[in-house]
């Protein structure tokens, strides 16, 4: 806009509402007037920026005004600001953010008053009341449109609640947490609502957790781990623990990912902790989707049978949870804990499906607290398995010491998803739970021609020689015959793998066993039947090694000795087809190497096994192999140790490395082919010298960055503060950013000045204030706000002139006014219009003896000096309004023919009361409902500026 809109157009007022002279409920309240819609404003207080939660409410800074309007038969409530403008950002500089939905971040947060951003909230148009209560308070209680209306006390103590609570379902019930200030009894709080779309998988809940910098330096402990979050169809609770005693914030947000672009607030707590929980641990995992079945579950195809909430509870540390199953589905579970590794807790689960059930069973190695996190897809998909469902299981009996199962591949018995695809079909045994009492069982398959079986055997404290012995295999009639003759009675798995029949290395898991044998056999026996098995073969010195790498292949080197082996490899959590060649072995002039491609992100494992002659294997080690994709992973100059390898696509191991059990850091690995390069030494200072130079540069980027922000904000705050750090670290201003940010301040500083100029209508505080714009008007910003203030200059200064006409009379003119005896109608009636004006009530201007005595007051009383000292923004309308009427009974001609120092005081009254109408309709005021004040009526407030 390169020009002023005429006066009163909604154009017009929305340009004093963008300087800050205007608001829009009263904008609103004149365009339901022009279109005859019935329409109130409403005033009273409301929780907006300004508001902090759980501090006493300030009237004064939360004053607000918003709309009624009459439709349909109804009053309707709604707020056009709230409706059409947000402030982004904003932050008291009170709180120190801890944790964002599990992932510690300790971050001190500053002061900022945010960005205030205009964008579409349908929310507060014409929403219910009982809605628009959580927010908005109206001075007059009638105006809640409630039965029951609330009292400040209870608006401000309640929870505070945003229209996201309302979008996305959530509802208070009798559990909820009402009250905004909460008590952590013991270290721990629960918060619980209601949720109608509890299913819906496209909504999504999020929480931050902050500690009030008023209590200190926060704790060195990381504050992740300790919001236990749950969500059904029907339920949305939060249960907080705390390792430490203080005050602390806990924001709630939320998002439908089909309708809203981000995650909005749904509601705040303060949290009181006057007490840090005893013994207090961090849950053992922080899923995204939260605990217990919910939206995703149901998605996948699960119903939960056994557990409905996501904490499980055991005494004797045996736990069995069942789920409804309507598909074929691909299952994964894993176990968590902070006091055991989860390779360890791999043999503590395990999961079947049968009879359209999915049935998952847990023995807990000790008592504490354990996360259970499964993951299910369509049978056949590929790719990442999702996480569907949660459990926190939780065993307070110190004990329990149940023992593992046998390793189970990938923790599930029966057929799975290779199964099916490869069509391997069990004949004699389909389900994968197997009971023996004599310790001999025969189990069959049907397989291809193209598919050959192979089998590994384990049991959880026999020996591999002995093992070995315990089963053969065979081909008898076209099937493939697994011989059991099991030595001792207990638990064994039978894990069965297939690969292509053409001498491919790489195997495929596709149908385990869990077998428990009641009887102890003579392991004797067995031998001399003819089950003697190979030389048992040794492990690998490098089994159980964690490798990590940035490229798509790892090649492994193994020691002599280790040839003829097959592998198995399976991405975590996923439910990937096989490559072809993911898995190699070659020679290379002597050197047996494993080459391994890893083409997706993830956490890949790998087993190597040694086979026999019939199909039987033997676990000989495993690898831990992470395929990253960060650039910024940690590189050294030395060699990758047998625990980690960053970036380098080979690792070599030798027969006299340290073998490392998984829980402990392997020796450096000085294998000769792993020796880098020597690099030729630089000199100490050189080196000191360039750090230094690179630590300037990245700070005066950082510097150069946080500029470029502040210029995008166009806040005069930031601009500053930039501007400042900029000068005082000496940066180069090489694209003259600089002198550009310093322009902008200073125009906004203008901007500001002139708008509050305006806005207190001050003559010579305006005057300054447009010649200081004029100065700063950077690429002509300033334009139309110069225009408008130079408007009002025209006003001011005709008001000025007018006093001055007062002013410049002398006591000879002011004397022969009092002089009357018998004044003429237009003398009497046009003073007692101005002393009107100038605050007396018109009962004490009845008679004109009454006037004499005001006008012949001296000092401070003069009537020169009460016009001089004459404040218009006190002139009450229906008084202004009283004035006028008096008025028009005589036109100028007709006083001045009665008396020219009466007609200076006319024309005085008359500016005085056009520039207070002009006023009131600029603040959005209806003069056709301004009613003129009769004879000994009290003094009322007009409608008067927007708070």
């Amino acid at each position: 806009m390169d020009s002023l809109p005429p006066p009163q157009v909604p154009l017009d007022y929305l340009l004093k509402i963008k300087w800050n002279m205007g608001n829009h409920a009263h904008l609103f309240y004149k365009l339901c007037r022009y279109a005859n819609l019935p329409c109130a404003i409403v005033s009273g207080i409301n929780k907006s920026a300004a508001y902090q939660i759980g501090q006493k409410i300030d009237p004064r800074r939360m004053a607000a005004q918003w709309n009624a309007v009459y439709c349909d038969g109804n009053w309707r409530l709604l707020d056009v600001f709230w409706s059409s403008t947000c402030v982004l950002g904003r932050k008291s500089g009170e709180w120190t953010l801890l944790d964002v939905d599990g992932n510690v971040v300790n971050q001190d947060e500053g002061a900022d008053e945010g960005i205030t951003q205009h964008r579409i909230n349908e929310f507060y148009f014409l929403p219910d009341p009982d809605k628009l209560i959580n927010t908005h308070l109206p001075t007059d209680p009638k105006w809640q449109l409630l039965e029951e209306p609330w009292s400040m006390e209870k608006f401000g103590q309640h929870v505070y609640i945003r229209e996201m609570f309302f979008h996305l379902g959530v509802s208070i019930t009798p559990k909820s947490q009402t009250n905004c200030l909460l008590k952590a009894n013991n270290g721990v709080v629960d918060i619980e609502f209601g949720l109608n779309n509890g299913n819906d998988s496209d909504i999504k809940f999020r929480y931050m957790l902050y500690m009030a910098k008023r209590e200190g330096k926060v704790p060195n402990i990381e504050f992740d781990r300790f919001v236990f979050y749950q969500r059904s169809s029907t339920c949305l609770s939060y249960n907080a623990r705390f390792p430490v005693a203080g005050t602390f914030k806990l924001d709630i947000f939320g998002q439908k990912s089909s309708k809203h672009d981000s995650l909005d607030l749904v509601c705040s707590y303060i949290i009181d902790c006057p007490q840090a929980k005893t013994n207090c641990e961090p849950l053992p995992d922080n899923p995204t989707i939260g605990w217990g079945p919910g939206a995703e579950t149901e998605t996948c195809g699960l119903q939960p049978l056994s557990h409905n909430g996501g904490l499980v509870e055991t005494q004797d540390g045996h736990v069995e949870i069942r789920f409804k199953s309507t598909r074929d589905i691909a299952f994964i579970q894993n176990m968590l804990s902070n006091r055991f590794d989860e390779t360890i807790l791999e043999n503590y689960t395990i999961s079947r499906q049968e009879d359209g059930e999915v049935i998952v069973n847990l023995r807990l190695p000790k008592h504490g607290e354990y996360a259970l996190k499964l993951f299910a897809d369509d049978l056949t998909a590929e790719g990442s398995v999702p996480n569907v469902c949660n459990y926190l299981v939780r065993c307070e009996n110190e004990d329990v010491h149940c023992e593992p199962y046998p390793k189970i591949k990938s923790g599930s018995i029966g057929g799975n998803h290779m199964c099916h695809k490869l069509n391997v079909v069990p004949i004699s045994h389909t389900s994968g739970l197997i009971e023996t009492e004599s310790g001999q069982c025969k189990i069959r398959f049907s397989v291809p021609k193209n598919v050959k079986l192979l089998s590994e055997i384990q049991h959880t404290t026999l020996e591999q020689s002995v093992l070995q012995a315990a089963v053969g295999q065979t081909c008898e009639n076209g099937e493939i015959v697994f011989d059991l003759d099991l030595p001792k009675a207990g638990e064994y798995s039978l894990n069965i793998f297939a690969c292509n029949d053409n001498g491919s290395s790489q195997v495929v898991n596709v149908f385990n066993y869990l077998i428990t044998s009641t009887q102890d056999r003579d392991s004797s026996k067995q031998l001399a039947a003819g089950n003697v098995p190979d030389t048992v073969p040794n492990m690998l010195p490098s089994a159980n090694s964690t490798l990590q790498t940035l490229n798509d292949q790892i090649d492994i080197s193994l020691p002599a000795g280790f040839s003829g082996l097959v592998a198995e490899l399976q991405r975590k959590n996923a439910n990937d087809a096989p490559i072809k060649d993911q898995v190699v072995f070659e020679d290379e002039n002597g050197e047996y190497v494993v080459s391994i491609k890893v083409p997706e992100e993830g956490e890949y494992h790998l087993t190597l096994y040694k086979k026999r002659a019939d199909g039987v294997m033997t676990n000989i080690g495993s690898y831990t192999i992470h395929k990253i994709i960060s650039e910024e992973t940690e590189r050294t100059s030395t060699a990758p140790t047998q625990s980690e390898s960053v970036g380098d696509s080979k690792v070599t191991f030798d027969m006299d490395d340290t073998v490392s059990d998984g829980t402990q850091e392997a020796k450096e690995d000085t294998h000769e082919d792993n020796v880098q390069p020597e690099v030729p030494e630089i000199d100490e200072e050189e080196l000191k010298r360039i750090a230094a130079k690179k630590a300037l540069d990245a700070k005066h980027k950082s510097i150069r960055a946080a500029l470029k922000r502040a210029v995008r904000s166009q806040d005069p705050y930031e601009l500053t503060q930039a501007i400042t750090e900029f000068e005082e670290n000496n940066v180069p201003d090489k694209n003259g950013n600089l002198v550009k940010a310093k322009k902008l301040l200073a125009m906004l500083q203008a901007k500001e000045g002139l708008v509050e100029a305006m806005a207190k209508r001050n003559l010579a505080s305006l005057e300054a204030a447009v010649e200081a714009a004029e100065a700063a008007n950077y690429n002509k910003k300033l334009n139309l706000e110069l225009a408008y203030a130079k408007r009002i200059l025209e006003q001011l200064r005709h008001m000025e002139h007018l006093r001055h006409q007062i002013m410049n009379l002398d006591q000879k003119t002011i004397a022969e006014i009092k002089s009357y005896g018998q004044p003429p109608p237009a003398v009497h009636q046009v003073m007692a219009a101005v002393l009107l004006v100038l605050g007396n009530n018109e009962s004490q201007l009845q008679e004109w003896k009454a006037v004499q005595v005001f006008i012949g007051k001296t000092g401070r009383e003069s009537l020169k000096r009460r016009v001089s000292t004459f404040n218009v923004d006190k002139l009450m309308m229906d008084v202004a309004a009283r004035s006028k009427e008096i008025l028009s009974e005589f036109d100028l001609d007709e006083v001045r023919d009665a008396s020219a120092g009466v007609a200076t005081f006319y024309v005085w009254a008359k500016g005085m009361i056009e520039e207070a109408e002009s006023r009131f309709t600029q603040a959005g005021g209806d003069l056709s409902a301004v009613r003129p004040r009769t004879s000994g009526s009290r003094a009322k407030s007009a409608v008067g500026k927007p708070k």
